[in-house]
């Protein structure tokens, strides 16, 4: 009568009870243990995170940086900490529930699955729209071959993508988990005519992953192709990297001052793999067990992934690379359409 009067259960009020006749012994635990899991959630947090390009950038999550393989040998290395710092280490399953409390999650470099796919898989989209998006990957795809087929002569035709995170310094030490490393980018451009690839290399202290880099990048590739009338580039429809008002501006600024053509395509959304990526997987191969000092270290690993039928070309840059586009404005806009409900750039090809 007395719970039910007042609404509460009887865990609460046995609580209550006990708590009155705890004992200092009991009190003093109390606070280590609070000091226990202070420790755990300041473990947590002062491990380094993926930058968002690598991961959902749309999901709440924080991904870890993928130095860690699983959860065990996550708890192997706080127990470690613990014992450095004269903590008494908690239980699997404390630190596996804050682990999931701070809403953290572990990075896995793969190709993500695609959205429109999985939902028509689940039930959660129309067959109609699931079979327009299917009739897009497969034209995309047989224009790319069409185009990689026909590629030579006066044609170029390349496909460019970004590699996932890599860091540095990247060595077995159980210290250096704990440390701020420096993000490394590698940008691949790869001409599916000659199968050569160009590496364009550098790390956060010279630049970031803005769209002046990456246009930087592509007009340093085609001014180093000048033997060609026009050039064929493939590539997802990441908006910042690849399909933006920079990048058209200085692309136009380069075909007015070659008399050249450019032309982007892009490939349906989900579905992006390119022969690009085959680089970026010899290089990762090449990375297993190799421990990195320096940024510049990568450069050497790029150069000896492949060796037939050449070496891959490498361009390990630095700030002074890199040209701000952001004052070339031919072009205002490259959006069709300027009301709500009127196309975007994510729905049209730009020459």
């Amino acid at each position: 009568m007395f719970l039910s009067t007042l609404g509460i259960k009887q865990w609460c009020c046995l609580k209550w009870v006990r708590s009155r006749g705890e004992s200092p012994e009991k009190t003093e635990r109390a606070r280590v243990r609070s000091e226990e899991r202070d420790f755990l959630k300041t473990f947590h947090l002062d491990l380094p995170k993926v930058p968002s390009h690598y991961c959902r950038s749309f999901s709440s999550k924080m991904y870890l940086e993928p130095v860690f393989k699983s959860l065990s040998h996550l708890h192997t290395k706080y127990k470690r900490s613990c014992a450095e710092h004269g903590i008494q280490s908690l239980s699997r399953q404390v630190f596996t529930n804050i682990f999931n409390d701070l809403n953290l999650s572990f990075f896995h470099p793969k190709k993500p699955k695609c959205d429109t796919c999985c939902s028509f898989k689940a039930g959660n989209i129309e067959a109609a729209t699931w079979e327009e998006h299917c009739l897009k990957k497969d034209t995309a795809r047989a224009m790319k071959q069409k185009d990689k087929d026909e590629a030579g002569g006066k044609t170029l035709v390349a496909c460019m993508d970004l590699q996932w995170l890599l860091l540095c310094p990247k060595l077995q030490a159980s210290t250096l988990y704990y440390k701020t490393n420096i993000s490394v980018h590698n940008f691949t451009i790869f001409d599916m005519s000659s199968q050569d690839a160009t590496n364009y290399l550098w790390h956060e202290g010279e630049a970031g992953l803005f769209a002046n880099e990456f246009a930087s990048c592509i007009v340093h590739f085609l001014e180093a192709n000048p033997s060609y009338e026009e050039y064929i580039l493939w590539s997802d429809g990441c908006g910042y990297q690849n399909r933006n008002l920079l990048l058209s501006n200085a692309l136009l600024k380069f075909v007015t001052e070659k008399q050249n053509i450019v032309t982007q395509k892009y490939l349906e959304r989900g579905h992006t793999q390119m022969e690009c990526d085959s680089v970026h997987s010899v290089i990762e191969r090449k990375l297993t067990d190799r421990e990195i000092c320096v940024p510049a270290e990568y450069a050497a690993v790029f150069r000896g992934a492949r060796s037939n039928p050449r070496p891959y070309h490498v361009r390990y840059v630095d700030h002074s690379f890199f040209t701000d586009f952001s004052q070339v404005t031919i072009c205002k806009s490259i959006r069709p359409g300027k009301k709500a409900g009127d196309p975007t750039v994510h729905d049209c090809l730009l020459n």
